[in-house]
């Protein structure tokens, strides 16, 4: 049977290793760190057995080459941490970001200048976190702080490496198994004074496995968190689902404001589920070596 994904042993660098390798970027640059990407991700490949079979198992769903693909997939991913390091650096070009349609870029500058905050409900395609760069440049007007929300059980050497330059980026991390009535208190005044929020709502919290909804994805049923889309709702900001992916050299950024016709709390919530798992299917099959979900 295949773990879920926060079952599995964290692979890979521990927070002083992805310390290590960004000051090695901050001295040398970009290309010794992707060489040392590329071994990372082949040893952690050899040895991460489950991470490795589960890939495996989303692209034989999706009838991809799975070996070959799951390789590409890990390499994708040791990219998309350097592209990390250097947006965290503050180097990162923004003329990289593309948005899927001028439409799009508009809404967003549209909220930035009349300070009005967004919650995003993102995904684990792509590589959404490096839109701080976008976000907090001079693309757009009055740039605000950036709160992000992430799992802290299986992701603590990340969360680790992010709360050391979470002051220099203007960032703050919050575990999303501790959100608390404070935690809200505080999200809502920051969405009312036009920051923005990200949250993924596509991986079930270990400490909430229980509290989930279930959807039909890829042809089969699957549970998705709960928490996420209610969380969501509740801070009542206007709501965007977004994907950030990398195309060539660029990033491409693809946004959908949700909205509905429903007035019932009960149907907006169906309706915010439904419209989160449909666009996750989309992307995902639009970019399925981005998919860095590593369980079940």
């Amino acid at each position: 049977m295949t773990k879920k994904w926060f079952e599995l042993k964290e692979q890979g660098a521990g927070a002083g290793r992805l310390m290590l390798s960004y000051r090695i970027y901050e001295m040398f640059g970009e290309a010794p760190v992707r060489i040392i990407a590329f071994f990372v991700v082949l040893v952690v490949f050899l040895k991460a057995k489950d991470q490795r079979e589960s890939v495996v198992k989303f692209f034989r769903t999706i009838k991809k080459p799975a070996y070959i693909s799951a390789f590409r997939l890990f390499l994708n991913y040791g990219n998309s941490l350097v592209d990390k390091f250097i947006s965290f650096s503050g180097n990162f070009d923004t003329e990289k970001f593309v948005f899927e349609c001028e439409s799009q870029k508009k809404d967003i500058k549209a909220h930035i200048e009349d300070s009005r905050g967004i919650f995003f409900l993102t995904t684990h395609v792509g590589n959404v976190e490096i839109l701080r760069s976008l976000f907090q440049s001079k693309t757009f007007p009055s740039p605000k702080r950036v709160n992000v929300f992430l799992q802290s059980s299986a992701c603590e050497t990340f969360n680790s490496f992010l709360k050391k330059l979470e002051t220099k980026l203007n960032l703050e991390v919050f575990p999303v198994e501790e959100i608390s009535a404070d935690t809200s208190i505080m999200i809502s005044e920051r969405l009312k004074a036009g920051e923005f929020v990200f949250m993924a709502g596509d991986r079930v919290s270990a400490q909430n496995y229980n509290k989930v909804y279930e959807k039909e994805f890829l042809g089969k049923t699957i549970e998705l968190p709960l928490g996420a889309v209610k969380f969501a709702q509740m801070m009542g900001s206007e709501i965007y689902f977004i994907v950030c992916a990398k195309e060539s050299k660029n990033y491409k950024i693809h946004t959908r404001k949700f909205s509905t016709d429903s007035s019932a709390k009960a149907d907006i919530l169906k309706d915010l589920q439904d419209g989160y798992v449909k666009f996750l299917e989309e992307f995902v099959m639009r970019y399925p070596y981005q998919f860095y979900n590593f369980g079940g």
